[in-house]
């Protein structure tokens, strides 16, 4: 992967995130209109900063100091990280109310 598409990559997640930190996100319908709404896609906008910012920060490590194919996917991967961890920890504060609304989107799509 080359450094200027890292850094593109990069920039679209940082910019998505913030907007979804503004709460201007595309999210499924049956998540709309809830009570935690905002503070799910607060979440998923945080995560999506880490993730942008993390990838700005390895192309950068990249340009200075060029690697290979596979060490490069591989600090690709340790980069992530964080974002990664971060969602998980998000997931887990939300899952509870997604999957009520879940249930809630399926009974009413039956009553149609």
């Amino acid at each position: 992967m080359s450094v200027p598409s890292i850094w593109v990559l990069s920039i679209f997640w940082t910019g998505y995130g913030i907007l979804g930190i503004l709460g201007i996100q595309n999210i499924p319908e049956r998540y709309r209109y809830k009570s935690w709404t905002p503070d799910y896609m607060r979440a998923n906008g945080i995560g999506m900063v880490i993730f942008g910012i993390s990838w700005f920060i390895l192309g950068i490590v990249l340009k200075v100091h060029p690697l290979p194919l596979l060490p490069g996917f591989g600090l690709a991967v340790l980069f992530s990280l964080p974002a990664f961890v971060y969602a998980l920890i998000a997931d887990r504060k939300t899952r509870e109310e997604r999957r009520r609304a879940d249930k809630e989107w399926r009974e009413k799509k039956k009553t149609k």
